[in-house]
């Protein structure tokens, strides 16, 4: 259904109106020392610094410019001075897992490859190890630091066409290659609206300030949080995504200390805070300016949720704060809200109907959240293997349409026609509508299959996250065919360094808690070392590419990475670097 008119025709021509924004900004919190506030009229100050000097360096527009840099304003810098230079950036994740930098060369390459960019910026940080991505690659031929883009050349504006281009967003990958989903002007003003109708509709810029530990590659940080925070005028406090993994109560003391009012992260992240923050790393906060948490990317746990919820209480968390979502890279960002005023809705359906008869009965035995109604200017449906629609209650694909939707994949004709027909997206993912609702089920390629029962992997993976001795957030549930025995359950786990168990102790007790709650006992368990399971740039998952390396006999450890290692790779980068820059000598 079609949106309502916007104000802006392009995210540039909303990024110039910022010129006397100086009471909302940019803030970055590092890991000690004092915070760094860039008021947003600075902001665009220095993309337009950037943007001159891409344009001098002979930057044509709507030509792909990727970007390699962690959290800082280094890649704002990047990623809105591309834009204003009439560019497409497209972020990739910087090399943040050390230990497996081989297979991090080879997917960034593949990345640049797949956009032919020309143009590469990244940081001085991170440019001393990113030698041997850009070794062999044939179409870049200009690498910037972001640091020194900064120089005195003029910006000329350029005229923008609302249908092409704004960024190419990288999608996870977690069940095949990541592809470079298209999303133009039109789409991420749509998207960015749409969240505003309801974001504004109760709370006002100055109580919607944002805390982001969010990688900004990822839809998520860049969209729900970097743009939507220029887009509207309220502020953005930004943490290293690594800062959070290494020391979950830096989001919560931030959100307390600057008073924020949303702050969005996948269900693992609300898991890892209970588990793994103490009571006195909480003392002084106060979380009672938190209106709305975020919960999407990945599918939701009630029972964590209820956890955090109860055990944060005490310090000002409110139930009606937790809100689901659903979204997908290919939808801009967002797809649907449940109510950001109310607790979770959550229905408890029978388990058997749902199962074997694709059908949603309420009865006993299995509680699903909610993840609300599609937004305006969007259509949602559940459809057949056919692409029919498919009656309330019923399970299948989800389907969205509407004007945040994207119209395809970059370079990639056959992967767009696949996902896209009748300008309906399928997104691959299983779930139901029910009371006008939307239900997730879980993901089409990821579901297992044991005796003509259909089990979501991510059921099984939430269970076990509730054993101790379990790394949480670091198990996998796959299947495979095992001769003479059928399709058979597999998990791999990630043990937990902080609290460690006798291994067949933790065996016994995965495979009773899995009798006792799916009434499966698994074909193997495979206990790992921490950091072993593979996953996509925004941390989720890589089943099929885990259950490939299982059977292989390949899942290994990430290689260990001391002081004279690094050093190692950097000299190997520079050798890199060199040879780079003898074959751009030699062209000319």
């Amino acid at each position: 259904m079609p949106g309502p008119p916007f104000e802006y025709d392009s995210i540039t021509d909303a990024l110039l109106r910022l010129e006397n924004a100086s009471e909302f900004g940019a803030r970055f919190i590092p890991r000690s020392g004092k915070p760094s506030f860039y008021p947003y009229k600075d902001v665009l100050k220095r993309a337009k610094s950037v943007a001159g000097t891409l344009q001098q360096e002979g930057l044509n527009p709507g030509e792909c410019v990727g970007i390699i840099i962690p959290t800082s304003i280094n890649f704002l810098d990047a990623f809105l001075g591309v834009q204003l230079a009439g560019g497409i950036p497209a972020a990739i994740y910087p090399p943040v897992r050390l230990g497996r930098l081989n297979e991090y060369y080879d997917s960034t390459r593949k990345m640049l490859r797949k956009i032919n960019a020309r143009i590469l910026i990244t940081d001085n940080r991170v440019k001393k190890i990113l030698g041997p991505v850009v070794d062999g690659l044939e179409s870049v031929n200009r690498i910037h630091t972001a640091e020194n883009l900064h120089r005195d050349n003029p910006w000329a504006p350029v005229s923008i066409n609302p249908e092409i281009p704004a960024f190419l967003q990288f999608s996870s990958g977690s069940t095949r290659e990541p592809k470079a989903v298209v999303i133009s002007h039109s789409n991420l003003i749509a998207n960015l609206e749409m969240m505003g109708s309801i974001f504004f509709k109760y709370y006002s810029r100055e109580m919607l300030q944002v805390v982001c530990w969010l990688p900004l590659y990822h839809d998520m940080g860049l969209v729900g949080c970097m743009l939507n925070g220029l887009y509207h005028h309220t502020t953005v406090n930004y943490i290293e995504p690594e800062h959070f993994i290494t020391r979950p109560a830096i989001w919560l003391q931030t959100i307390s200390r600057f008073r924020s009012g949303a702050s969005p992260a996948p269900q693992f992240a609300y898991g890892l805070c209970e588990k793994r923050i103490r009571d006195d790393e909480m003392r002084g906060v106060d979380l009672s300016s938190w209106l709305i948490a975020f919960n999407g990317a990945e599918p939701l746990d009630l029972e964590s949720m209820e956890r955090f919820s109860r055990r944060f209480s005490r310090w000002g968390f409110r139930d009606s704060t937790m809100t689901p979502v659903y979204g997908l890279a290919e939808a801009t960002l967002a797809a649907t809200f449940s109510d950001i005023q109310s607790p979770p809705a959550v229905v408890e359906f029978d388990p058997v109907r749902l199962r074997e008869e694709d059908r949603a009965e309420e009865g006993k035995g299995l509680k699903l959240v909610s993840m609300g109604r599609p937004m305006e200017g969007l259509e949602l449906r559940i459809c057949d293997e056919k692409d029919d629609p498919l009656a309330d209650g019923r399970v299948g694909t989800i389907m969205l349409k509407g004007s945040s939707i994207t119209r395809g994949y970059y370079n990639d004709t056959s992967t767009t026609y696949e996902t896209i027909r009748n300008g309906w997206l399928d997104t691959g993912d299983i779930g139901f509508i029910y009371k006008d609702e939307l239900f997730i089920v879980g993901r089409s390629k990821d579901i297992i299959i044991i005796r003509g029962r259909n089990i979501a992997p991510q059921d099984i993976e939430a269970t076990l996250d509730r054993i101790p001795g379990v790394r949480t957030g670091c198990t996998v549930a796959v299947s495979s065919n095992i001769e003479g025995k059928g399709e058979q359950l597999i998990v791999l786990v990630e043990k937990d360094q902080n609290n460690p168990r006798p291994e067949e102790e933790l065996r016994k007790k995965i495979k009773e808690h899995l009798v006792a709650q799916i009434s499966v006992a698994p074909y193997h368990i495979q206990l790992l070392e921490p950091g072993v399971l593979p996953r996509t740039s925004s941390g989720k998952k890589r089943r099929s590419d885990a259950l490939k390396l299982f059977l292989s006999g390949d899942l290994a450890p990430p290689e260990k990475m001391g002081p004279m290692k690094l050093l190692h790779k950097i000299g190997k980068s520079q050798l890199a670097w060199g040879r780079f820059y003898l074959k751009l000598l030699k062209s000319k």
